[in-house]
């Protein structure tokens, strides 16, 4: 038998398999509803209190593993952590004010496990400083 015929077939599964893998990971990559996959990494926490609760340890000066730690003490699980370079849509922004600060929040969906994450800053504080006052 020639080397071709006995090696063609094997091939052209092989081709077949490799495209169906790479249209598998382009899936991956893509979103639902049209939004476009990007890497994010920072501390991320499970539900939108969480994250408010972890940037108002921050705000207050703590460094973000200490943060992370108290919320996570608070809750009684593990809901803020770092996340290293992974794909997520990005999802619904918020800006909220609670006790005197303004957060921006914005939630993430992770991929491939399409679980809903939140991540944010404090962009001020609404509260009056003593020198703010009229005496």
């Amino acid at each position: 038998m020639p080397g071709g015929f006995v090696n063609g077939p094997f091939s052209l599964k092989k081709s077949a398999l490799l495209a169906a893998l790479g249209v598998a990971c382009l899936a991956q990559g893509a979103s639902a509803g049209g939004e476009q996959a990007e890497r994010v990494r920072g501390y991320f926490c499970d539900a939108k209190a969480d994250q408010i609760a972890f940037l108002n340890f921050k705000a207050r000066g703590e460094t973000e593993i200490i943060a992370a730690n108290e919320v996570n003490k608070g809750v009684a699980k593990q809901s803020c952590a770092p996340y290293l370079p992974v794909l997520a849509i990005p999802g619904k922004e918020q800006t909220v004010m609670k006790d005197g600060l303004v957060y921006k929040l914005q939630s993430f969906t992770f991929l491939p496990e399409k679980v809903e994450r939140w991540s944010g800053t404090v962009l001020g504080s609404l509260q009056l400083t003593a020198k703010d006052q009229d005496i």
